[in-house]
């Protein structure tokens, strides 16, 4: 008996003890499919600082108690197999019962279940944490949306392929006297650099800095030959996953389950996506990331995209680091040295995921400085804001490099570099920055924290713009735009949809006028939302209908 008193008592103080930390880290509580993703956790959680509250060592001190009385119990059932069996048995049924309430909306409904994906910390809060992770196993898997048929999603698809001629910031006529064909070796270059957590904080509010932690960067926006703007990603101090599979696919994270990782769950089959459509116009594909192959499955994942090879750390050899990380500055040469090795095999497409800016950023480390500083008061808050301010600085000096390299080299290329997804900060920071209590934010302030900057510049004559507002999941539609390549039907129904919905994520929507919409809100936007669905559908899960000329830009094959 002491021994089934025991084991709860630890599973349940592991587990909240686990899930407290997880919640000061990303602000999102143990989610199911988090299972899956451990290991990647448990690769970066050396730089994080685990220091418990008061409230948690007292607890803890609780449990401690609990389990030191459970060492005294003596009672002692007697061995009667049967019984033992019967009871393991109605213990199972009620737990399996337990579980499929869970997934029923009547008995949700009846029990007043609190359900806000976007929110799923509160969510926890209300309902507890079991009832709250069983309800997200519903989310496993995704089903049919209502209207669905492949030939609805083809349907669509040829309708955008006879229509999407248009881009949204390129003129129609001078998109048709750029357009490149896909046996033109002439197409330039396409570098793409999705930075790690890289976002400008002040975007929410405000604050005094001792300096520009990001001057060269800033610099572009507006200038000649760029476009900038900010990206509206899915995810909030983790999950780079996410973004990255939103922009190389074009699909979103708003019809995928709460908190579900595409590339651990869905990705198992060839999948088309930007990688594939580029190698169909003869690039060569290689994707570079100074970290762990096997981390979001990536190493699994990148061939199903189209990626000819991926780099990761085992290529990197005696490479500059910086908080035990490669630095950027290591990968951006990383990138130059593929290119020269392959810029004479056609054009050349790399897309980098950087590790630099990783949190967290709590550590003193050896050889890392905190040079940039936010101006207020002292405390345990700004030394984490520092070190992130410090390490944009550093990317900002690195990423100027890699632009004035190019800046010389004759082919055309293209760069376009921007943020997975903001830093874990602490609530008084955050306080600060929104001028108001961070636990009160509404649904639209709460937005802000899920915006990064962008900026793609070119060493040729491109149309430029600028205050762009956009998702991550219709940056390759923008990338392709700007390049003069023929997009697929899926890619000119994305730029279509864009002009009326520019922003779709996960959590809000915002459409042409500005208008903000909560995730609760998106059976309003049904009119614009139900045909991306259908597509999206046929794209990711329904491999067996799904054709490749909606999808592969193969006239030129």
């Amino acid at each position: 008996m002491n021994l089934a008193l025991i084991l709860p008592l630890l599973f349940t103080a592991v587990l909240g003890s686990v899930n407290y930390f997880v919640l000061q880290f990303r602000q999102s509580p143990i989610l199911p499919w988090d299972i899956a993703s451990a290991g990647t956790a448990l690769s970066v959680a050396d730089h994080f600082s685990f220091t418990p509250s008061a409230r948690l060592l007292g607890i803890l001190a609780a449990y401690l108690f609990l389990i030191l009385f459970s060492v005294k119990v003596n009672l002692r059932l007697k061995k009667r197999p049967l019984s033992r069996a019967a009871g393991f048995g109605l213990t199972s049924l009620l737990f399996a019962g337990y579980v499929l309430c869970l997934q029923n909306d009547t008995i949700m409904n009846a029990l007043n279940v609190y359900e806000m994906p976007f929110t799923q910390d509160y969510t926890y809060e209300q309902n507890g944490f079991f009832v709250s992770f069983f309800v997200n196993t519903k989310y496993l898997k995704v089903e049919r949306p209502e209207d669905y048929s492949p030939e609805r999603a083809d349907e669509l698809l040829k309708e955008a392929g006879r229509n999407g001629t248009d881009s949204v910031l390129v003129s129609a006529d001078r998109l048709s006297a750029n357009m490149i064909p896909a046996s033109d070796k002439d197409a330039p270059n396409i570098i793409v650099v999705m930075n790690e957590a890289y976002s400008d904080l002040s975007a929410i509010g405000d604050f005094e800095a001792s300096g520009d932690y990001m001057p060269y960067f800033r610099s572009l926006y507006g200038s000649e030959n760029t476009i900038s703007g900010n990206v509206h990603v899915s995810v909030l101090g983790g999950n780079t996953a996410n973004t990255e599979f939103e922009f190389l696919t074009g699909d979103t994270m708003a019809f995928l389950p709460t908190g579900s990782i595409p590339y651990q769950q869905f990705l198992t089959k060839e999948l088309p996506a930007l990688p594939q459509v580029l190698k169909d116009y003869g690039y060569t594909t290689t994707a570079i990331h100074p970290y762990n192959s096997n981390g979001w499955r990536r190493d699994e994942v990148y061939p199903l995209f189209g990626f000819d090879e991926f780099l990761h750390n085992g290529s990197f050899v005696n490479e500059e680091r910086l908080r035990g990380f490669i630095t950027d500055r290591a990968a951006f040469q990383k990138v130059i040295q593929v290119y020269e090795e392959k810029k004479d095999d056609g054009p050349f497409f790399s897309f980098l995921v950087t590790m630099q800016n990783h949190g967290g950023y709590a550590k003193e480390w050896d050889g890392f400085e905190r040079t940039v500083t936010a101006k207020g008061q002292e405390d345990d808050a700004l030394s984490k804001v520092n070190a992130y301010l410090t390490l944009l600085k550093i990317t900002d000096d690195a990423y100027e490099d890699l632009i004035s390299y190019y800046k010389n080299v004759e082919e055309k290329t293209l760069i376009l570099m921007f943020g997975d997804h903001q830093p874990h900060m602490d609530a008084s920071f955050l306080t600060e920055l929104y001028r108001k209590d961070y636990n009160s934010l509404t649904q639209e302030e709460m937005a802000l924290r899920y915006q990064t900057p962008f900026v793609l510049w070119a060493n040729y004559d491109i149309e430029e713009e600028e205050n762009v507002e956009i998702s991550a999941n219709y940056l390759s539609t923008l990338l392709m735009d700007a390049a003069g390549l023929e997009k697929t039907p899926y890619q000119k129904f994305l730029g279509a949809l864009r002009e009326k919905l520019p922003v779709i994520t996960a959590n809000f929507c915002i459409d042409a006028d500005g208008n903000f919409y909560g995730s609760n809100d998106y059976g309003r936007l049904k009119e614009f939302l139900g045909d991306y669905e259908i597509i999206q559908y046929n794209h990711l899960f329904d491999e067996d209908n799904r054709k490749k000329e909606n999808f592969r830009n193969i006239s030129g094959m």
